[in-house]
């Protein structure tokens, strides 16, 4: 375990391999371990960055709800002291969400990005989004992390054989402090990446699982409005890909990884 100290606090990561750097950023009440798939594939090629994001694991407390643009302009401050940019990105929900407001306030820390089952804005624009939001708050504070982990491990691993994957979730989210995970949750309802994203021209890959909880369409809409970005969905898999998925996840990372730097055809 490696750690950069930053004003805000300790930043906790890990390493692997050499090469063009790759940082990696999970998902709302996951840790860096739930990349293992992906560094072990990416960092035969690649140095291979997994962190902690505020909040989570053994990263630094978020014991304040904190705005998503603030979040980022501090893990900006991370890639720059381990002199990573400018970097691939690959974010898993929350994670994407980091990366694309990454992107967007620092496209010079940026060579490309890839969000998984992600997207870079969260409208709170409809009763159902909003009843949600107050439904998973309420299941945290009334029943528990353990509670949530449960249920959430049902939905995302559904299949009798994915039993030691929904061990491993409910692991994972139980083992957050109530306090930072609501602040977490917290930081991104309302927030849009989208309009300084639109003319950039950083190639990015949205990938999607095909049985995702957000809406295929959804994710079709905005990828429409970028400049260079494309969407990949991948069979059999639900909101947590790099886990249900991941031979599938890891040849498409590889791949985008490896594609030249080009501008998305006027006419595409």
């Amino acid at each position: 375990m490696l750690q950069v100290d930053l004003p805000q606090g300790t930043w906790r990561y890990e390493r692997y391999g050499s090469g063009s750097p790759v940082l990696l950023l999970h998902g709302l009440g996951s840790a860096r371990q739930d990349w293992q798939a992906q560094w072990l594939a990416l960092s035969q090629d690649y140095l291979v960055i997994c962190v902690d994001l505020p909040g989570h694991g053994e990263g630094r407390r978020l014991l304040k709800r904190t705005a998503l643009p603030e979040l980022v302009t501090e893990l900006a401050a991370f890639v720059e002291a381990l002199a990573l940019g400018p970097c691939a990105v690959v974010g898993m929900s929350m994670g994407g969400m980091y990366g694309f407001e990454l992107l967007a306030q620092r496209p010079d820390l940026v060579t490309r990005l890839v969000a998984i089952n992600s997207a870079p804005h969260f409208p709170v624009d409809t009763w159902q989004i909003r009843s949600k939001l107050w439904l998973r708050e309420r299941l945290v504070r009334w029943f528990g992390l353990s509670a949530l982990a449960s249920s959430l491990a049902k939905k995302l691993f559904p299949y009798p054989q994915q039993a030691a994957l929904r061990e491993q979730l409910v692991a994972r989210i139980s083992a957050n402090r109530m306090p930072d995970y609501l602040n977490a949750l917290h930081a991104f309802p309302g927030w849009s990446a989208l309009p300084r994203l639109k003319a950039l021209p950083t190639p990015i890959l949205v990938v999607s699982g095909d049985r995702d909880y957000t809406p295929l369409a959804f994710k079709q809409a905005y990828v429409a409005q970028l400049a260079n970005a494309r969407l990949e969905v991948v069979a059999d898999s639900g909101h947590a890909t790099p886990l249900d998925q991941p031979a599938a996840l890891n040849q498409l990372l590889q791949g985008f990884l490896l594609e030249p730097m080009r501008s998305k055809s006027p006419a595409a």
